[in-house]
């Protein structure tokens, strides 16, 4: 079968690589659509700490069941399925209780063993949902960065009326917008980039704001950059008694008001990931708004153009949101 293998920094080659085999509780799925995330980005231009390289990345993905391994299974051969890529061991304390997205054994998709950017990929049986028939497998690549938001807003404990305030209006920015809009009061967004507040404008944003200017307040505050400063005015844009939904990825360490904290009784509260849950809301989300969430989907190439994908993933930040690979 075709690959897109990465050896490191921007080299990433088309090759032939063997077509996976399926083992007990495991199914083999014929890729039809996967997603490229902002993580792989940092691959393919030299950031990545997690990734090591050969690998085939890719773990947003949707495509048909087209072998099952021996054991039970919720899916049949020819199914529709998309995948939670976080791999579960299922049996420890934090798995037991449902917090699968804090398992200390898990693994992922695409960086502990072959993704799917690729014809085939194989994965556990236990991370396949089916499609609802009215979604399409490119919409169903949605459901992984969709499942990031409803986990955020899930973690936010929203409450009817609140008003949100979302830092950053990059693809997870704007996931945490269609998630939180089921329950807040007004929706306020954030970014430097006219162009990415415009996808917030079309998605449902009650307003939007320059970053650079911004003095908003919310209820609820999601920061979905990753950068010291934003989190910084994610508490200091926290009304009283607000909560502070971390869903950015910062590596580093951050200096912040720990005073406005405690004198404001601020609630700062790390989202990572997703739940079972998360991601079969993210299913429903789909189902219920596809045609207004697929804007997100702005490029779509062929798997053999995977490195003008990327090039185009790098140089177009402000107008690429979501890049669909169909292998």
């Amino acid at each position: 079968m075709r690959a897109a293998v990465w050896y490191g920094g921007n080299d990433i080659r088309i090759e032939d690589v063997p077509k996976p085999r399926a083992n007990r509780r495991e199914v083999v799925i014929s890729v039809k659509a996967v997603g490229m995330c902002g993580s792989e980005l940092h691959a393919y231009e030299g950031f990545s700490k997690r990734r090591v390289p050969p690998l085939v990345m890719g773990h947003e993905l949707a495509g048909v069941i087209e072998e099952i391994g021996e054991g039970p299974a919720p899916v049949t051969i020819g199914d529709r399925v998309a995948v939670n890529p976080a791999i579960p061991c299922g049996v420890c304390e934090l798995c037991l209780s449902g917090r699968i997205n804090l398992c200390p054994a898990r693994t992922h998709v695409g960086i502990d063993f072959p993704g799917a950017f690729a014809e085939y990929v194989k994965v556990p049986t236990r991370v396949c949902y089916k499609i609802p028939d009215s979604v399409s497998f490119e919409e169903a690549t949605l459901a992984e960065p969709l499942s990031v938001g409803t986990h955020a807003a899930s973690v936010a404990n929203l409450r009817e009326g609140d008003d949100v305030l979302i830092m950053g209006s990059g693809v997870i920015g704007l996931c945490c917008l269609i998630a939180a809009r089921e329950k807040a009061g007004n929706i306020l967004i954030t970014d430097l980039l006219d162009s990415r507040l415009n996808y917030a404008r079309l998605l449902g944003a009650d307003a939007v704001i320059d970053a650079s200017t911004t003095d908003a307040v919310g209820d609820v505050v999601m920061e979905a950059v990753g950068f010291e400063k934003t989190v910084g005015q994610a508490i200091s844009s926290a009304a009283d008694a607000g909560r502070v939904i971390l869903v950015g990825m910062l590596e580093e360490t951050a200096r912040v008001n720990i005073l406005r904290i405690t004198l404001k009784q601020i609630h700062v509260i790390g989202s990572y990931g997703r739940t079972d849950e998360d991601f079969m809301k993210g299913l429903t989300l789909l189902e219920e708004g596809a045609s207004t969430i697929r804007r997100l989907i702005t490029h779509k190439f062929p798997l053999d153009h995977v490195t003008k994908a990327f090039e185009t993933m790098s140089k177009e930040k402000g107008t690429a949101m979501k890049i669909v690979l169909v292998p």
